[in-house]
């Protein structure tokens, strides 16, 4: 498996990643505000490769379909409340090498 390490908390989109979604993806400020994500750390077998991989969600689509999400590997069952779906490098404090892709209805 390429990933394996969690973290637990949705969050809200800031930052680079907040401004890549912007700018590249396109994603209207007011749309983008009421997004969460959720991230965990890549890994090839059980070393670190230095990526967060991460998913965006709606709460609100969330909350309609009555599930609880609280972790990258909770929206594993629920596909289709995945809005995008990528991963991001870390250097020097910043974001960098973000690739994300957006995803289609399921």
């Amino acid at each position: 498996m390429f990933w394996r390490r969690k973290k637990k908390t949705v969050k809200e989109i800031k930052g680079d990643l907040f401004q890549y979604m912007v700018n590249k993806q396109h994603v209207p400020l007011d749309v983008l505000h009421n997004l969460r994500l959720v991230e965990r750390d890549a890994e090839v077998g059980d070393k670190p490769v230095g990526l967060t991989m991460f998913r965006i969600f709606h709460p609100g689509a969330v909350k309609e379909k009555g599930v609880t999400i609280d972790s990258y590997d909770s929206l594993d069952n629920f596909s289709e409340l995945i809005l995008y779906e990528g991963y991001y490098q870390v250097n020097n404090g910043q974001i960098a090498n973000i690739c994300i892709e957006k995803m289609t209805v399921r």
